[in-house]
């Protein structure tokens, strides 16, 4: 399990997280929401020490975290996949070779070994056809796919997507969310993910946080946001441009 408790955190003037506390349950897929600014990747950031909080504390596996040196966090990273919006994938290395570099890395193994291993995680995502592509010759919802195959080569118990579907075409985006829910059904891992994809949010989560204004605004099932009364929840559920929230 992992827990926020009590999370603060500032930049300059500006107040980001306002006593924020949450728990990630093991094997769920829960999906952080809100608006652009709202502290969605901020609060992320905190549990693999990218960020330090300013007051509050992080739970990870029941170890407090929130005080790590930076050579603490190794062994908690590589128990967290994390695919970001932007693949960051090697243009100059063929699909397979950009999921065998990991492989290769911290196992040890020969160039023809990791890519034995590569081929198998290729296969995991639907991508074992392309394996001998360039980055570039594929689009972003095929890159994604590719960068969660590289992010599964470490065995992550934890996955953390940052904006998984965002520019993507409705059936790229429906692909991914079938391997998030796919990694939970299947291998047991628990998915945070950041996203304004409302689709995805209603078709794949177990739990929905919404932020809003540094603070859980609602913290409950999918179902529990399309009835929920408030109208801060009701504006940005049904994308409506006027309501209380500030735009």
């Amino acid at each position: 399990m992992i827990r926020f408790i009590d999370v603060y955190k500032r930049f300059g003037a500006r107040e980001i997280l306002k006593g924020v506390s949450l728990d990630v349950d093991e094997g769920q897929i829960l999906f952080i929401i809100g608006k652009s600014g709202a502290g969605k990747s901020v609060l992320i950031k905190h549990l693999v020490g990218l960020l330090r909080p300013d007051a509050g504390r992080i739970i990870f596996e029941g170890q407090d975290i929130t005080r790590f040196k930076e050579r603490d966090f190794y062994p908690l990273r590589k128990r967290c996949g994390m695919v970001f919006q932007h693949s960051t994938l090697f243009d100059s290395m063929t699909l397979i070779e950009n999921v065998a570099l990991p492989i290769r890395k911290h196992q040890g193994l020969s160039q023809r070994e990791s890519l034995a291993q590569a081929a198998g995680y290729l296969e995991a995502v639907g991508m074992e056809q392309m394996a001998s592509a360039r980055v570039t010759d594929i689009g972003d919802g095929l890159r994604k796919r590719v960068a969660i195959a590289r992010a599964l080569t470490l065995s992550p118990r934890y996955m953390i997507f940052d904006e998984p579907t965002t520019a993507l075409d409705p059936l790229s985006a429906l692909r991914i969310d079938r391997l998030i829910r796919q990694l939970s059904d299947e291998r047991g891992v628990t998915s945070i993910v950041i996203s304004h994809d409302l689709r995805s949010v209603f078709s794949v989560a177990d739990r929905v946080v919404m932020l809003y204004q540094g603070r859980v605004q609602l913290d409950g099932a999918p179902e529990d946001f399309r009835r929920s009364v408030d109208p801060i929840i009701h504006q940005f559920v049904n994308g409506l441009p006027d309501g209380p929230m500030e735009l």
